[in-house]
C-alpha cells in the first residue's frame, strides 16, 4: 500500500524531483501507518493482496473475452428480428463468499444478455435474455476463476 500511495503522489504531482520524492515518501509512510493503525491494513495483508494480482489480471482478461463473445451473440439476436427470444430466470448456488460473490454477480451483469437480479445467501438469481445465455451459468469460467482466487486468499489467511 505504501508504494501505491507513493505512486499516486508522483502521478498527481506530474513530475519527479528529489524534493517531491522525499516529501512523498514521508507522506506515504504516514498515510500507510494511519491505515495500519486504524483501518486494519498490515504488510501481511498487502503481500496477500499482491499475490492475487496475476490471477486478477487473468480474470479481467477472461471477463473482457466473455463480454466480446456475448456482444457478438447479442448482435446476432438484434439483427435477426425473426429470431424468437426466450427470456429465463435462473437461480443457482455458488460457493463464493463476500467480495468474490459480488464480483461474480457484477461480472454476470457486465456480460451482455444477462443481469443478476437477486442475491441472497449462497444463491444468485440471473435474468437471461435467451436460453443460450443461461447455458452453464451455474458453473461459468467466472466462478471457477473466482473460486481459485478465494482459495488462494483463504490459504494465506
Amino acid at each position: 500500500m505504501f508504494f501505491v500511495f507513493f505512486l499516486l503522489w508522483v502521478v498527481f504531482n506530474g513530475r519527479l524531483t528529489w524534493e517531491i520524492a522525499a516529501f512523498g515518501a514521508v507522506l506515504s509512510g504516514v498515510l500507510y501507518a494511519f491505515c495500519c493503525a486504524f483501518l486494519g491494513y498490515s504488510p501481511k495483508k498487502d503481500w496477500a493482496a499482491a499475490r492475487l494480482i496475476p490471477a486478477a489480471l487473468r480474470y479481467i482478461g477472461l471477463l473482457l473475452t466473455e463480454i466480446v463473445k456475448c456482444n457478438l451473440a447479442l448482435t446476432r439476436i438484434v439483427f435477426a428480428p425473426k429470431l424468437e427470444v426466450k427470456p429465463h430466470l435462473v437461480t443457482f448456488r455458488t460457493p463464493l463468499k463476500g467480495g468474490f460473490k459480488s464480483a461474480l454477480a457484477d461480472s454476470i451483469t457486465l456480460t451482455p444478455g444477462t443481469i443478476t437480479v437477486h442475491s441472497e445467501g449462497d444463491r444468485l438469481t440471473v435474468h437471461c435474455l435467451d436460453t443460450q445465455f443461461m447455458e452453464g451459468i451455474d458453473d461459468t469460467s467466472f466462478s471457477q476463476a473466482l473460486e481459485k482466487m478465494q482459495k488462494t486468499k483463504e490459504e494465506e489467511a
